[in-house]
């Protein structure tokens, strides 16, 4: 028994260690202002649009997020930030708001956010 969790506990580490921070893709900025944000909508299972001010922004997650397809219906996202930004590395949930009150927000997993990538304007909106 000793053995197997040696090997679990040397697994679970090995597996933390190739991780890399992914490299900043070019006009990408790390942070944005929370306050300023105007809403979010899905792109796949692991990208999230944010609209902030008159600007938005792209962010693909560390991995796929389970839920992140329910921010284009009525889903919220709880940002989580480090401090008075919302940078690459701060980690958001996707909830259902009424299944929430009946698990908790502790129930929906944290997904680690990427680079905040600009998304030019489309054609005749400024």
């Amino acid at each position: 028994m000793k053995i197997v969790a040696a090997v679990l506990v040397a697994f679970a580490g090995s597996s933390v260690a190739l991780a890399a921070p992914a490299a900043r893709p070019p006009g990408a900025v790390a942070c944005i202002d929370p306050q300023q944000m105007q809403g979010t909508s899905a792109e796949g299972s692991d990208t999230i649009i944010f609209h902030v001010g008159n600007r938005t922004y792209r962010n693909r997650l560390d991995s796929v997020c389970p839920g992140v397809e329910r921010l284009n219906t009525f889903s919220s996202l709880e940002t989580e930030p480090s401090g008075g930004q919302l940078c690459q590395g701060d980690t958001v949930r996707i909830f259902d708001q009424q299944a929430v009150r009946g698990v908790g927000i502790n129930a929906y997993p944290r997904c680690r956010l990427g680079w905040f990538e600009p998304v030019p304007p489309k054609a005749g909106r400024p």
